[in-house]
């Protein structure tokens, strides 16, 4: 139905660059002044109709179904040429959409305002609900997916569903699936600019705090490493009293913050801390790893493929002990572990090995990957991705080093999207200067699957897709 609509009325497909970018004004505008008049977007899943959209979407046609009425009887005295007019000014529907923001705007405060309120009115009525909260610059979902594992068979446990991170989308998830039984609460937690982790905080008031990593992803919006840090700590500043805060080592920022912080209850997780592990193994089949705690140590094997799950199993287990399970618990239910989708999910089709690490966009993540790749010593390999986005000033360094890294590993590399080739291909020519002889290029990521296909010369091959250009970057 989308499609058929998105082909008569083009505001359609700008409705859902507005909802892929969570209906901020100001990046939608931004966007469509560098995109022009764009069509045939690479939509990655389906617009949702939610009450908003189809406000928008009514608000929006009728707004340019007058405009087109007005503009035809005032210049010829009829009707007649709203049928030229439409068409035309449909070209320019993410101006009208934008207008029907701004209309919408009160209402759309009003009920934000209406719902967070009623969502902490149900927590105060659940004073014995235990809520763990996570962010970080990479890890949140695999952490909270890996955490409600640990969890569910002993408690009663909600987490929020897919990337809700928002005030108001946790909002929704306490008032529609958080029941009177519920003594467990996972949310995770995003943030695009400072002040946003401390709202949903406050929602929250949560008695332990994740904060998986600090990176320099969405570091355009941030600015700054430091910036980024400072708004995942407003978490731990944010807790509730004696809560929790639970802090990757590994960063020197978040060790930095939490070293002039009031908040007491501070546990560190990963290298040179109490919670860490080590022999860490990676297979096609798994990861093995030995955990050590203040109190023990055991060995665990997870069916997640790369390294990067240790930590964020880590980070799991520290929640999972301060919520009451045992080590042994923790070590048998690490293997009821499922991989969360898209990221570094194994699949096998035909003759072709697909390493899925679409949703991990950062250069941690991508090493993983490539050192999952490595293991695969007799096979033929192809690489498929457009990059890194939202790196700011260090994207073409970050992108140039990816280059270089990947071209020493792979048969095949196909770039999708113009977002990077540029620094993609001056980082391979470190190592060839006329690299585009195994280089090929693709406008979309189904279009690099299929030319990857193409290139496998019938052998079996292992394919991976790192990266999945956004749309609004496609």
């Amino acid at each position: 139905m989308s499609r058929i609509l998105s082909k008569i009325f083009p505001i359609i497909d700008y409705l859902y660059i507005y909802q892929t970018l969570e209906y901020k004004l100001w990046e939608f505008l931004a966007w469509f002044l560098k995109n022009p008049f764009k069509r045939n977007l690479q939509k990655k899943h389906q617009l949702e109709w939610t009450q908003k959209t189809q406000l928008l979407a009514f608000l929006s046609i009728a707004l340019l179904a007058l405009d087109s009425i007005i503009t035809s009887y005032l210049l010829t005295g009829t009707f007649w040429l709203i049928l030229i007019l439409f068409p035309i000014k449909s070209l320019y529907s993410p101006l009208f959409l934008i207008v029907a923001e701004i209309l919408i705007s009160p209402l759309e405060y009003y009920r934000k305002q209406k719902t967070l309120e009623s969502a902490k009115q149900k927590l105060s009525k659940l004073p014995n609900l235990k809520i763990v909260a996570i962010t970080g610059s990479f890890g949140k979902t695999s952490t909270k997916d890996i955490l409600y594992t640990l969890l569910w068979k002993k408690y009663f446990v909600v987490k929020t569903p897919k990337s809700f991170n928002t005030p108001l989308g946790i909002a929704q998830t306490i008032l529609g699936d958080i029941k009177d039984n519920t003594q467990i609460f996972i949310a995770e937690a995003g943030a695009y600019k400072k002040g946003e982790i401390a709202e949903i905080a406050k929602l929250l008031n949560p008695s332990i705090g994740i904060i998986t990593a600090v990176a320099p992803q969405h570091l355009g919006k941030f600015g700054s490493l430091e910036n980024i840090a400072k708004a995942k700590f407003e978490l731990v500043e944010n807790l509730a009293k004696n809560g929790v805060a639970i802090l990757n080592n590994e960063s020197e920022l978040l060790q930095k913050l939490a070293s002039h912080s009031s908040s007491g209850n501070v546990k560190f997780y990963g290298k040179d801390s109490q919670y860490f592990a080590s022999d860490i193994k990676v297979t096609p089949d798994g990861t093995s790893f030995i955990l050590h705690t203040p109190h023990a140590t055991t060995n665990i094997s997870i069916p997640l493929i790369g390294e990067h799950h240790a930590q964020n199993f880590l980070a799991a287990t520290v929640a999972a002990l301060q919520l009451g399970l045992t080590l042994s618990e923790i070590k048998e239910r690490a293997k009821l572990l499922l991989p969360t989708p898209h990221r570094m999910e194994i699949k096998k089709q035909g003759n072709i090995i697909l390493i899925d690490n679409s949703f991990n966009t950062n250069p941690k993540s991508a090493r993983a990957s490539l050192s999952l790749l490595v293991s695969f010593k007799e096979n033929r390999k192809i690489i498929i991705t457009p990059g890194f986005v939202e790196l700011g000033k260090e994207a073409a360094k970050e992108n140039q080093k990816f280059g270089h890294e990947i071209f020493c590993l792979a048969d095949e590399v196909i770039i999708v999207g113009d977002n990077a080739r540029k620094d993609l291909l001056e980082g391979m020519r470190d190592i060839n200067k006329n690299p585009e002889e195994s280089v090929h290029f693709a406008k979309s990521t189904q279009e690099a699957l299929i030319l990857a296909q193409g290139l496998t010369q019938g052998v079996e091959t292992v394919v991976l897709l790192e990266n999945d250009l956004p749309d609004q970057y496609s």
